[in-house]
């Protein structure tokens, strides 16, 4: 989940200045994997380590002083190595230093691409204690100081398949040492004409002829490019700082429920009380769940809804179908692009692909919203599985600036329909999937969305008007004339709240056209087979120690959405319900569960999430017992 990239001398040769300059380039270009904090090593056999970090993107880093000492010190010629890491925060504050990478514990440097699932084993294992430094990657360090220090006797293989998740590594010791090692397929390298191994997380990082000779690390396999030859070295690390720009971090990632007390909670405790109290008091349809505040509901005689009495049972092709024509989509038979949010239905198909032979590259496009959860469920799954995981996040804080501005503005002026303005920043996802298509030769993309989880009211509140699909089920399409309604709902009340505009125009415009005109020729496996919770549930649990994360989601589904709290709790103060209800009405038509059944369940689903609420403030800039204020008030006004 972060970019690795760098070069080693073959033995006997040092870097020159193109060895480094080409270095550069392609750590800019692992930027687009992450650039919440940023570092470089430089190896130098008869002086030391030089390890420089910095809380800002690597290019930023490369303006600093540190960073300009560092490179010039590279280009006069003593030189054998040089590494980096361009990082996504998940585990560690960026805002701290000590928690970006490289991680230096005794006499190892290491920078690692991933999630560790079993750190806090691990670390309570370790004969050294590192309590300073919170990001997993210290687990792997503390590994490899153990083994040295013991002499080195044990297989390294038995170290590392300690290590549960997904890693690619980068390791350098005071010795001497420079290892290689995946067990997911993250790292490329390449042979330069003087035998020097170039190596980034992908092949598009490469520069020139690199791109086309590059090869994939094998899995599990630990590559030596040097070893051992003297005694220990200085391993000295500084700190590179341009201003306050880019760290502030992601607080809002890190929370636990001692965080969240006091005011805030007593307040959204409150309010979502009230809103679940008028919510039972509506009247809902008799066969399915949707209450009369749904968008254009209208009732029978016999209270049934009128989505109801249109609903006709969709018409699956089968499992068989589906391989049959995924297969005829790719060039080999085989390879795929699984698209990889974290949540329970695209880490499923991500099974079902690998059960079925194909050979998946995982993608994720990290908005700055995906949970810590989802990350650790996404990278267990790869980890487990050996499939390369593909994440895009090319400029997170920013995103999430623009997201503080626009839920800022939306809060001054609350209203239910312009809810998907604030989500305008996951629309790229569709774009990157096929980007990373194209680059990968055109692999086909495999969608995991399906039609129970369709909620219509969304858009229907901005007034859009949705025609049921043909196909059957609850899958609606949107007219030309009611895409033209919605925009201008959303322009409307941007013109009452400016700073939605922001949102909006630099990454909403782009992402909502892409997202609604744009072409999708996704393989969908759920339009094949039919959807069913228990047993996707009951997989990835059994499989792959799949968590919901119980404390920050009172359900499975959207748990790697670090919105959902958010937006769910203000649907259901307006209008009484939240996408949980079109969810467990559509599995009560498809037969998937009775009314009582999915009454029980969506008991369950709409209780306050206030870790989860707590943390999307955090994560955005927003003071929490501000926005508490300003919901209070919101809920004042539609639930008086």
């Amino acid at each position: 989940m972060c970019g690795l990239f760098g070069v080693v001398a073959a033995p006997g040769y040092r870097l020159d200045d193109e060895d480094v300059t080409n270095m550069l380039e392609v750590g800019r270009r692992a930027q687009r994997r992450g650039s919440d904090a940023s570092g470089l090593v430089l190896i130098d056999d008869d002086h030391g380590i030089d390890v420089t970090k910095a809380n800002h993107r690597f290019a930023t880093l490369l303006r600093t002083a540190a960073g300009k000492e560092l490179i010039q010190t590279a280009r006069q010629g003593e030189t054998v190595g040089m590494f980096g890491h361009s990082r996504l925060e998940t585990h560690g504050y960026s805002g701290s230093q000590i928690n970006n990478q490289p991680i230096v514990v005794g006499n190892w440097v290491v920078v690692h691409n991933g999630v560790i699932t079993n750190e806090r084993e691990i670390r309570a294992s370790a004969k050294t204690k590192v309590d300073n430094i919170e990001t997993d990657t210290v687990v792997i360090a503390l590994l490899l100081d153990e083994w040295d220090a013991g002499g080195r006797t044990s297989d390294l293989d038995d170290v590392f398949s300690q290590l549960r998740g997904e890693y690619s590594i980068v390791a350098a010791s005071a010795h001497g040492d420079v290892l290689f090692r995946t067990n997911v397929g993250n790292l490329y390298t390449s042979v330069g004409t003087e035998g020097q191994t170039r190596l980034a997380s992908e092949p598009r990082q490469f520069l020139g002829t690199d791109v086309g000779n590059c090869t994939r690390l094998p899995l599990d396999t630990t590559v030596w490019l040097r070893t051992a030859s003297h005694e220990p070295v200085p391993i000295s690390t500084s700190s590179a700082h341009l201003g306050t720009e880019g760290m502030e971090g992601a607080r809002g990632l890190h929370l636990d429920r001692s965080d969240v007390s006091g005011p805030f909670a007593h307040q959204m405790e409150e309010v979502a009380t009230a809103a679940n109290a008028r919510a039972a008091g509506l009247r809902r349809c008799s066969r399915c769940l949707l209450p009369e505040t749904f968008p254009g509901l209208t009732f029978d005689t016999s209270a049934v809804c009128s989505i109801c009495q249109s609903f006709s049972p969709p018409d699956y092709r089968g499992l068989e179908s589906f391989e049959t024509d995924l297969r005829a989509r790719t060039t080999d038979g085989e390879s795929v692009l699984a698209c990889l949010s974290g949540g329970r239905d695209s880490c499923y198909v991500l099974h079902l692909l690998c059960e079925l032979g194909f050979k998946p590259i995982a993608y994720t496009y990290d908005w700055g919203m995906v949970t810590t959860a989802a990350r650790e469920n996404m990278s267990r799954m790869c980890g487990d599985l050996g499939v390369e995981h593909v994440v895009v996040s090319p400029d997170i804080r920013q995103n999430r600036r623009r997201i503080h501005r626009a839920l800022e503005a939306w809060l001054k002026h609350p209203k239910a329909s312009t809810i998907p303005i604030l989500m305008a920043g996951d629309k790229p996802y569709f774009r990157w999937a096929r980007t990373i298509s194209e680059e990968r030769g055109s692999l086909p993309a495999v969608m995991a969305d399906h039609p129970l989880e369709t909620t219509g009211f969304k858009s229907m509140l901005a007034g859009a008007t949705l025609m049921p699909s043909k196909e059957g089920g609850v899958v609606y399409r949107l007219s030309t004339g009611s895409l033209a309604k919605m925009t201008m709902s959303y322009f409307l009340h941007a013109f009452q709240s400016p700073g939605l505009f922001p949102s909006l125009f630099k990454e909403g415009a782009r992402g909502f056209v892409d997202y609604y005109l744009g072409g999708h020729d996704f393989v969908r496996p759920f339009s094949y087979i039919p959807w069913d919770e228990e047993e996707l549930e009951t997989t990835l649990r059994d499989v792959y120690d799949w968590s919901s994360d119980e404390n920050r989601a009172s359900t499975s589904w959207r748990m790697g959405d670090g919105t959902a709290p958010f937006y769910n709790l203000m649907y259901l103060i307006e209008i009484g319900m939240t996408e949980h209800d079109a969810l467990r009405s559509n599995q009560i038509r498809y037969g998937l569960a009775t009314r009582e059944e999915a009454i029980q369940k969506l008991n369950n689903d709409n209780q306050l999430n206030v870790l989860g609420l707590a943390s999307y403030f955090a994560t955005v800039g927003i003071d929490q017992q501000w926005a508490a204020d300003r919901i209070v008030e919101y809920a004042d006004t539609q639930l008086a």
